[in-house]
């Protein structure tokens, strides 16, 4: 029998650890340079253990849900929590206005005092919001916290089926920081992942995950781009009666008046935005990380609309040119992170998902230079925030992480633009 030659191997896109340093500092090389799983598991494992001691050190040390830092237990979800015991009461309209809405939070929790918090969301997020109204702060915070994480968690696993991944997740400190401050983090990554990694072969959940994401529409701008690149016309029709149905509810449950509120109140939020009192430091936004560096407002929102413009083009050629599932997520949810100025540093969240895949790439077909130490930074530096109020430090994670994955799109594309996606 005549021998064949075996065709060569396609080189993989490699970046080989430094053995220098490897020798010098084995832990550190293992651990940042090599990213071996057993030691990635090590540091999930410690990480957690350190979250944990944090969070408990502040529930035993508080006092009326006040933190020796002066900080609420729990974060941004006492506004969740008030606005839930605010539905079918008469003033339910009213906590749209930050005065109304402060007396509820300052009889609530009078140990704090002078919160500067107010309610934006469309009246469509009081279905999601109502059983909270019925149980005690504690309880109600907990609850919320671990079933939004665990629809997160249910739609990567469907996505990648990966213990260790899901770990490593689940111990990143976009992750932790989407629990304590109590948002809505983990919901908006969890909907706008099924919308964006099933529009094809899922249409009837993503675009209900779609619709769904409108009670935080400005994460979901980019949807409709993509859907119509792909063709995607079921997801997107399903995604537009969702939203128009919820809407409707909304109006026969709580009334119109709710709607003529949230709209006031988006239009002075909006007025806010160009305001020196505004926390820029916590946005993610190009807009964000320019306002911090001292840009003029009218100059810094002309940038983010640009930004934004092109970052709808990229979603667009990549779900129009590309048929693989794992790349169009990848591009969609890591733009939709920085497609609209107001997007605060615990929306992190939405980016775990496009992350793990560009990391289940890599591991599938090889490394790009410097993308597994990239996503080792990413996922310890949100740690760090909402950080320096000098310093545009949330933006630039969310620069940095949709640099990651547009190039790993973009590399993938160029390869070839017809190689099918990984199997669930």
């Amino acid at each position: 029998m005549k021998a064949t030659a075996a065709t060569p191997a396609k080189p993989p896109l490699t970046d080989p650890p430094d053995m220098a340093l490897a020798d010098r500092y084995p832990l550190f090389s293992a651990i940042f340079m090599e990213c071996r799983r057993d030691m990635l598991l090590s540091a999930a494992g410690l990480a957690f253990i350190f979250y944990t001691i944090i969070y408990v050190t502040s529930l035993v040390t508080a006092k009326d849900f006040l933190t020796i830092q002066n900080a609420i237990i729990g974060g941004d979800f006492v506004v969740f929590w008030t606005a839930a015991k605010s539905i079918f009461t008469d003033h339910l309209a009213a906590i749209y206005h930050p005065g109304v809405l402060s007396v509820l939070l300052d009889d609530a929790f009078p140990a704090r005092g002078g919160f500067n918090l107010t309610w934006q969301y469309p009246p469509t997020m009081f279905f999601l919001i109502l059983p909270l109204g019925v149980l005690p702060y504690l309880p109600a915070h907990w609850i919320w916290g671990f079933a939004t994480a665990g629809m997160l968690a249910a739609v990567i696993r469907g996505f990648w089926r990966n213990n260790a991944a899901l770990i490593i997740a689940f111990t990143s400190a976009a992750a932790y920081q989407g629990f304590i401050t109590g948002q809505t983090g983990f919901l908006t990554a969890a909907l706008i992942a099924a919308a964006a990694g099933w529009a094809d072969r899922r249409p009837m959940i993503a675009g209900l995950a779609a619709g769904l994401l409108t009670v935080k529409p400005q994460l979901g701008l980019l949807i409709p781009f993509a859907f119509a690149a792909a063709g995607c016309w079921r997801a997107f029709t399903i995604a537009a009666l969702t939203g128009a149905a919820l809407a409707g509810l909304s109006i026969v449950a709580f009334g119109g008046d709710v709607w003529i509120a949230f709209y006031e109140a988006v239009t002075a939020h909006g007025e806010r935005l160009g305001t020196d009192i505004f926390p820029y430091h916590k946005l993610i936004s190009p807009f964000g990380g320019l306002m911090v560096l001292g840009a003029p407002a009218a100059a810094a929102m002309a940038v983010q609309g640009i930004i934004t413009m092109s970052l709808a083009a990229f979603v667009f050629i990549i779900w129009r040119r590309v048929p693989a599932w794992d790349l169009r997520l990848i591009a969609l949810c890591s733009a939709a992170a920085l497609a609209s100025p107001y997007a605060f540093y615990y929306e992190l969240p939405i980016l775990i998902p496009p992350l793990l895949l560009v990391a289940r790439r890599g591991m599938e077909s090889g490394w790009l230079r410097g993308e597994k130490h990239g996503l080792m930074v990413l996922w310890i530096a949100p740690l760090l925030l909402p950080g320096s109020q000098s310093l545009p430090f949330a933006s630039a994670i969310a620069i940095g992480a949709f640099a990651i994955c547009a190039r790993r799109a973009m590399t993938e594309l160029t390869r070839s633009a017809t190689s099918p996606a990984p199997a669930i």
